[in-house]
């Protein structure tokens, strides 16, 4: 067919689409894997003690540039966000505790 195409130039726009359209099927599909395993990175760092908050922004962030808006999307934003409020909660405590423990 490429050879038939090449005989004849208006056979050539139709291949040159098709080649086209694979090679776009083929980006998405790929940008979509990344954005799943990053999405998958972002939650397992939300559930370590004390998770970097930028990677897990940039992690989301990616995943939502590649068109990934599912469940876990929502859940990693959700567990960002009950990370943030936990934190500002707690925020001096430690510091406190071992003030009280050194004067005992």
């Amino acid at each position: 067919m490429l050879e038939a195409a090449l005989l004849r130039p208006s056979l050539l726009r139709p291949v040159f689409d098709l080649l086209l359209s694979r090679l776009d099927r083929r980006r998405r599909r790929r940008l979509r894997r990344c954005a799943d395993a990053a999405l998958r990175e972002a939650i397992r760092e939300l559930l370590l003690a004390q998770p970097d908050e930028r990677r897990v922004e940039a992690k989301i962030a990616q995943a939502r540039a590649a068109g990934a808006l599912t469940r876990e999307t929502a859940l990693a934003e959700t567990m960002l966000a009950r990370h943030r409020d936990t934190r500002a909660s707690t925020a001096g405590k430690l510091h406190r505790s071992r003030r009280l423990s050194q004067a005992a």
